[in-house]
């Protein structure tokens, strides 16, 4: 029965994890000689990748002139002339 409970506790422990820390457990797990082995022998659902931080997260990465951010004024008002002509 114990094998049942610490079963259940694990799923919900791991239901509670973000993802960084759920890589961060699987590396923990193919990192351990008996564990890697039962690791290695699931299907992989989707590659691993990086996971980005801070306000590259929310917004994703931005696609623009190198100096952007130091120029961005300019950058939004060329566009501005782009789109709505010279009255912007």
């Amino acid at each position: 029965m114990t094998a049942a409970y610490d079963y259940e506790d694990m799923h919900h422990l791991v239901d509670r994890l973000t993802p960084p820390q759920v890589r961060r457990l699987r590396l923990l797990v193919t990192q351990d000689a008996e564990l890697a082995q039962v690791a290695e022998s699931l299907p992989i659902t989707h590659p691993a990748e990086a996971a980005p931080e801070g306000l590259a997260a929310l917004i994703g990465s931005v696609d623009g002139p190198t100096d952007m951010a130091d120029r961005h004024d300019d950058h939004i008002r060329e566009r501005m002339r782009e789109r709505f002509g010279d009255q912007a």
